[in-house]
């Protein structure tokens, strides 16, 4: 379902990044999984990888959330990858941010058969500027 797939997760928590790179890897992808954007860009540039789809958490730490972590992947990263963005938050705010993103929300807690839905069939999303 996923082999070949470079795929990032981006979590804060965890046992829900491990959780979600074991499903991941289970289904064929290889994983890179990280915090903060900063760490998962030092795991790709070291195995030389370009992810081709990006799962991040909305809130990562008080530094960076999950669309400014998704930006600066691919500004370092390369390519064009999917980007599926995975909350617990139930604001509205948190779910406009996303919306005017042009990014596609689940809200956790996730079913693992429509986050497997959702990781293979999002699109990628345009890059600004480009």
């Amino acid at each position: 379902m996923l082999a070949g797939e470079v795929v990032v997760v981006l979590e804060d928590d965890e046992l829900v990044r491990r959780a979600t790179e074991r499903l991941l890897r289970r289904f064929g992808a290889e994983v890179v999984a990280g915090r903060s954007a900063g760490e998962v860009l030092e795991s790709l540039t070291a195995r030389g990888l370009v992810p081709s789809c990006i799962v991040v958490d909305f809130w990562l730490s008080r530094e960076e959330n999950g669309l400014s972590a998704v930006t600066r992947l691919r500004e370092s990263a390369g390519g064009n990858p999917r980007i599926l963005v995975v909350t617990g938050d139930l604001s509205r705010d948190t779910a406009e941010a996303v919306t005017k993103a042009g990014l596609p929300l689940l809200r956790k807690p996730v079913d693992i058969d429509r986050f497997l839905e959702a990781v293979t069939n999002i699109h990628p999303t345009p890059q600004e500027g480009r």
